[in-house]
């Protein structure tokens, strides 16, 4: 195929006359040659099907955008990205984006000419409106933060901002300054994309280029920092940089390893949420809870069951606590916490785990728990609850039952634990106070700050009658750091580790883009004289869903590769440990 010289003297018009300062383009339906050097070509199948050129000579004008997609897919043409290419078709705006389509009689006019310079990016923005870079060549003007990965599996997405984005309620008081971290964390967010309208592409497509790596040996994690370059594309109502050159990302956070940072002591706590581990395989029938009458959660066959359990032993063992306070182990007799403590044992070579068998807790599916090593600490007297016998004002079909233990750590080293888990933010059944009352607490904030002063005053009373003056509450609390419940329970006497040892933005989840604590260790003051440390083992938070023990396809015709399940602490469950270290030598 030869190109004639005379084609590309062709009459143009220049692209940011087509764009325009506005939302639409002023030359719908007409028909127009352009001319331009090829910044992104994302022809292909299943790609985005069309190429992005940018203006030779740009106005001065920054309203208004250089750069313009051209819908063709033909990949016959033989032009790359740095070569100047005419053509002629007809402006439309299709899904919020101005372009050209029906493109025909292309041209390469020149081959490998320099790039224009990319716009550098700087987050946070200050307005949310992109469109005066529309199909521009961009960068990130320095690297920036992963703050979420929840779409990086299946759409192959990425967000970044300049910090991790705390969940409102994490950072200020509920109420109104909620709407205004809102907005804030609106305009620090940039999507970056993969270039590919495949779902699941890393998994199916043979073009390295079109899908961000996953590899569950070394995942990409929140927190990370990346750099990249492209072309500013909008699709599915957001603004999406679509990278034309390699991601380069940075070393993980120290607190996202596989080893957890040191917390100091002779023995240590820990809080884990070990997200619905059920040993009664969910088929879809109700067959669980004390009652048979809830459906089961957790692993769908034997195969998800052991990979569960492979990955809950390696956290468990990895974070090397003397006592472990659980949550969403399934509410049977024992059966849920002796399959965790016998893949323990096993594990150890030697029965070095034991629990406190507390029966079916209460008739909810899922139930707290406390395991232990038996070489490091012992439980003193018997364990207590926190249920409608002690407090009759306490809601059991609301809140499940709370577990109390003694333990000593030899010489009289006496310390309780609690285990708790508060009421989820659910908006299901919740009526009257319980509803959200748009103040950043969701639902049923009420019912979770009343049990947190019930859990308070029922510790006063030494509910395990064995005199021991410490007493540590760790678990799922379900409230960020500056909710009503949290603060309830600093205000009676028990404080959140957290504040003294990590500083303000700290956090054991992620939803929606969003980080914050949901699990603490919490101390009375007598406790807080223990502690030498404390930190959050960013294991899950930071991980994507996919490297978990789900073995079904990814979707439809999509099978998951095997790569992706890694006997590592990611994605073994959707919540962080919690860590803290104690040292006797510091009692006073």
């Amino acid at each position: 195929m030869s190109f004639a010289k005379t084609d590309c003297s062709q009459p143009t018009t220049p692209i940011n006359v087509i764009q325009g300062n506005g939302q639409n383009s002023t030359f719908i339906q007409q028909k127009v040659w352009v001319k331009g050097i090829v910044t992104g070509d994302f022809r292909g199948k299943d790609r985005l099907g069309g190429y992005f050129i940018q203006n030779l000579t740009p106005d001065q004008n920054q309203q208004t955008s250089e750069g313009l997609f051209i819908q063709e897919n033909n990949r016959q043409i033989p032009f790359q990205v740095g070569d100047v290419v005419i053509t002629h078709g007809e402006v439309i705006e299709q899904f919020g984006v101005t372009q050209l389509k029906h493109a025909q009689r292309t041209r390469v006019c020149a081959k490998q000419q320099m790039l224009p310079n990319a716009v550098a990016i700087e987050l946070p923005l200050e307005k949310g409106d992109l469109e005066h870079l529309e199909g521009m060549r961009v960068t990130l003007a320095k690297p920036q933060v992963i703050t979420d990965n929840y779409q990086m599996a299946a759409l192959g997405e990425l967000v970044v901002s300049s910090e991790i984005l705390m969940n409102p309620t994490s950072v200020v008081l509920p109420g109104e300054s909620v709407e205004e971290v809102v907005a804030k964390n609106r305009l620090n967010r940039l999507i970056i994309d993969d270039g590919s309208m495949l779902k699941y592409a890393f998994a199916q497509s043979s073009e390295s280029h079109s899908a961000l790596p996953l590899d569950g040996a070394n995942p990409i994690k929140l927190g990370q920092q990346v750099m990249t370059t492209g072309v500013m594309h909008y699709a599915f109502g957001q603004y999406k940089l679509q990278p034309t050159e390699p991601l380069v990302f940075s070393n993980s956070l120290i607190s996202s390893k596989t080893m957890p940072p040191k917390v100091g002591g002779e023995l240590k706590i820990a809080a884990f949420n070990v997200e619905n581990f059920f040993t009664s395989i969910d088929d879809g029938t109700e067959k669980c809870g004390p009652a048979k009458n809830f459906g089961c959660r957790g692993a769908d066959n034997k195969a998800e069951y052991q990979r569960q359990l492979a990955k809950l032993v390696h956290v468990i063992n990895t974070a090397d606590a003397a006592v472990v306070g659980l949550q969403e182990l399934e509410n049977n007799d024992s059966k849920s916490i002796k399959a965790l403590t016998q893949a323990l044992n096993t594990s150890a070579g030697f029965n070095q785990w034991s629990f406190i068998d507390t029966g079916a807790l209460g008739g909810d599916v899922i139930k707290v728990g406390l395991i232990y090593q038996n070489n490091k600490v012992q439980p003193q007297g018997s364990h207590a609850l926190l249920n409608k016998d002690s407090e009759p004002e306490f809601l059991e079909r609301r809140n499940r039952i709370i577990v109390a233990q003694t333990f000593n750590a030899g010489s009289d080293n006496l310390f309780n634990v609690a285990t708790v888990h508060f009421k989820s933010k659910s908006c299901r059944d919740a009526e009257g106070l319980n509803m959200n009352q748009n103040d950043g607490q969701s639902c049923y904030n009420p019912v979770r700050t009343q049990v947190a002063e019930q859990l308070a005053r029922w510790l006063d009373t030494d509910p395990t009658k064995q005199g021991a003056a410490a007493t540590f509450v760790v678990g799922d609390f379900n409230s960020y750091q500056l909710e009503d419940p949290m603060r309830k329970l600093k205000v009676m006497g028990y404080l959140n580790l957290a504040d003294d040892f990590l500083g303000k933005n700290n956090w054991t989840s992620s939803y929606r883009g969003q980080v914050g604590s949901l699990d603490y260790i919490l101390a009375n003051e007598a406790g807080k004289k223990l502690i030498t440390g404390l930190t959050q083992w960013h294991i899950n938070s930071v991980s994507v869903d996919e490297y978990g023990y789900n073995n079904e396809p990814l979707d439809k015709g999509i099978e998951r590769p095997e790569s992706l399940f890694q006997i590592n602490p990611y994605s073994s469950s959707d919540h962080d440990v919690v860590l803290a270290g104690i040292s006797f030598d510091s009692k006073q």
